[in-house]
């Protein structure tokens, strides 16, 4: 007769163990950190390829604030020196004249940079909304004494990460001849034949460089750019002309 009580070798063992609230913590900091690394090094990735010249623009900046400071220091001490030397009044001031306009074209430069690396931080992104093609800014100056003008419109676009935009540009001069309102198109004034529109190609940016001739008599009152793209993006802006000329008359602009 079989026991009805013994246990059957066959059945399953229970194994406890003791749950460890302070491990399982452990891990879940050790995933978090993780993560946030992770963003942080695509965010670094993204922003140079967005803007592969904005470390370089960062390094030249820091450079041009390291010699403005020396030469400050410079300044101080020729304002020493020459306050005690036996030098003459024309000599002191033409020292130090040349030393405040050095300090003036570094200061330019510096402010120059720092524009320009606020200009790639909008483009990269930022808090600011993503645009598609868009004008910046659009800068004028003569060429000689005669009618002849350079044009330089920015474009740019962060809609549409790592996609060609594509197009062309459509110039329009409206000003005064002979006492009479007159639009010249752009085949009117190009300087260089054929004279078909001027075209873009870009991911991010492009300087759009153009040059024209006035013909004479004619009074420019303002230029209008229209810019359209392969991809059904137009745009339309019109600049004064007299506020284009100022915009090109920091050289910074052209280079």
């Amino acid at each position: 007769m079989r026991n009805p009580f013994k246990t059957h070798p066959s059945s399953t063992r229970l194994i406890v163990q003791a749950h460890d609230p302070a491990r399982t913590r452990r891990l879940w900091i050790a995933l978090a950190l993780a993560w946030a690394v992770s963003i942080v090094a695509v965010w670094l990735i993204a922003s140079y390829r967005a803007a592969p010249g904005l470390l370089e623009m960062q390094q030249r900046l820091g450079r041009a604030e390291a010699t403005r400071d020396t030469l400050r220091d410079e300044i101080e001490q020729t304002k020493l020196k020459l306050s005690i030397s036996e030098r003459s009044d024309q000599v002191s001031r033409s020292a130090n004249e040349a030393l405040q306009q050095s300090l003036t074209s570094r200061e330019a430069e510096i402010a120059s940079l720092r524009a320009d690396i606020a200009f790639y931080q909008r483009l990269m992104g930022g808090k600011t909304p993503r645009q598609g093609l868009t004008v910046q800014q659009l800068a004028l100056r003569r060429i000689g004494k005669g009618g002849g003008h350079e044009l330089r419109a920015t474009l740019t676009q962060n809609l549409r990460k790592g996609e060609v935009t594509e197009g062309s540009a459509q110039i329009r001069i409206e000003g005064m001849q002979e006492q009479m309102l007159r639009t010249l198109a752009w085949a009117d004034v190009a300087q260089r034949k054929p004279e078909a529109d001027p075209q873009f190609s870009f991911k991010y940016f492009q300087e759009l460089d153009v040059s024209f001739v006035l013909p004479d008599g004619f009074i420019p009152n303002r230029v209008v750019l229209v810019v359209k793209s392969a991809q059904g993006d137009q745009l339309e802006r019109s600049f004064p002309w007299d506020q284009a000329l100022a915009t090109g008359a920091d050289e910074h602009v052209w280079k």
